[in-house]
């Protein structure tokens, strides 16, 4: 991950080759992707694996980043290489 000099993140060639070629970020550079459905379905795309599980928080790795879903109930319902799905009441959702 690149970081300004005020510590934001700074898009990487990837992506800024995405952006120039009008292309989707996520299918150029692996970038993960999220959707979430109402307040009870969670899919991402491109993930690195889960970090940590459990009924009220799961951790998702995206590589650049990490996902954190808070909620209650909630469950892995699918996973495979590059894409999961979390359902259950999610309540928020942290980008860390």
């Amino acid at each position: 991950m690149y970081m300004d000099e005020k510590g934001r993140r700074r898009p990487s060639l990837l992506e800024r080759t995405a952006q120039v070629l009008d292309l989707p970020a996520d299918v150029v550079a692996g970038v993960p992707r999220v959707e979430l459905v109402g307040d009870n379905q969670l899919r991402m795309e491109n993930h690195r694996g889960i970090l940590s599980y459990g009924t009220q928080e799961i951790h998702v790795s995206g590589g650049v980043f990490s996902v954190r879903i808070c909620g209650e109930e909630l469950q892995l319902r699918t996973m495979n290489a590059t894409g999961l799905l979390v359902t259950g009441q999610i309540r928020s959702l942290w980008l860390e």
